[in-house]
């Protein structure tokens, strides 16, 4: 742990991460957010993708946190997304919107992680352009072993199970899937929360 920050590369094992972020508040959610965190992978041990939190906008009234995510279509080709999401009181996220083109686009929101996840269970949310990405929370499970270790986590599978997203509590995401049939597994490789 340096100055306030849990650093996956620093924390091994998992459970030591675990310790050192319920220390903070995001121990309480699944989906950290404060600007400067990060989360590294590599897809099938062959590329690198990295998801991080990079500023805060207004949205409605509420702050929240652009998430830019790297969604991988080829070890060499891969598509950004910036959602704009905050955490409730109750440690629920919610997603309000995206960054577009360098400007807020506004969305109804909607709860995209739950705090208490309920099996079987949709979590659909709306599309970045239009129409609704489908959402399915299956079940709680463990990742692959990762090179930091093998985390308890709950798997969300997005857009007819094309990707998937296994946030750990206090952590987030340690785990990804990308492309049909889960073509790119994405294992954490380091992670830093502020």
């Amino acid at each position: 742990m340096l100055a306030g920050c849990a650093r996956g590369t620093a924390l091994s094992p998992p459970q030591t991460a675990r310790e050192s972020a319920s220390t903070t508040n995001a121990g309480k959610v699944y989906q950290p957010l404060a600007v400067g965190n990060y989360w590294k992978f590599t897809c099938n041990h062959l590329f690198p993708i990295v998801d991080r939190v990079t500023g805060t906008f207004h949205v409605k009234g509420r702050l929240v946190y652009a998430l830019s995510l790297q969604i991988p279509s080829s070890p060499t080709k891969s598509v950004r997304v910036i959602q704009l999401l905050t955490n409730d009181i109750k440690g629920n996220t919610w997603i309000y919107g995206y960054l577009i083109g360098g400007k807020v686009h506004a969305v109804k929101p909607a709860e995209i992680v739950a705090a208490k996840p309920v099996p079987y269970t949709y979590y659909d949310y709306p599309a970045p352009t239009h129409g609704k990405i489908t959402r399915l929370f299956l079940n709680f499970e463990n990742t692959n072993k990762t090179p930091l270790g093998v985390f308890r986590v709950a798997p969300y599978f997005e857009s007819a199970r094309t990707h998937n997203y296994g946030y750990s509590l206090g952590l987030g995401v340690m785990e990804e899937d990308h492309g049909p049939h889960y073509r790119y597994d994405c294992l954490i490789e380091k992670f830093e929360l502020h």
